[in-house]
């Protein structure tokens, strides 16, 4: 059985673009929730307004498939930006607070070349 080791590390900052990234495709999935709850209503909503189930599912799926392109793109730049201002402000108060102290194990079952 191999000793376990401990150790400390301090974080006093962060890449802001890898949490806005983050941030970002979080957002995305959602959007792509959104788009696609969106799109079986269109589907529905203009089946039911046209006199013909073809050409009222032809309308509903080209918004919908609109809707699944650039829905996901928009909450992604929304998130992103979002994540953005997260980590500058997370820098600013890791700056200022002298860092983020984390402990961190080694139980030797990790190789770490």
């Amino acid at each position: 059985m191999a000793k376990s080791t401990a150790s400390l590390l301090r974080v006093t900052g962060l890449k802001a673009t890898t949490l806005g990234m983050l941030q970002g495709t979080f957002f995305s999935l959602i959007g792509l929730v959104v788009a696609i709850s969106y799109s079986i209503s269109a589907v529905v909503k203009f089946t039911e307004s046209t006199e013909s189930i073809l050409r009222g599912m032809t309308f509903g799926l080209a918004h919908g498939f609109v809707a699944i392109i650039l829905i996901p793109i928009a909450y992604f730049i929304a998130g992103w930006i979002i994540g953005l201002l997260y980590g500058v402000i997370i820098n600013a108060v890791l700056e200022s607070s002298g860092g983020l102290v984390l402990k961190t194990e080694n139980d030797g079952k990790a190789d770490t070349k």
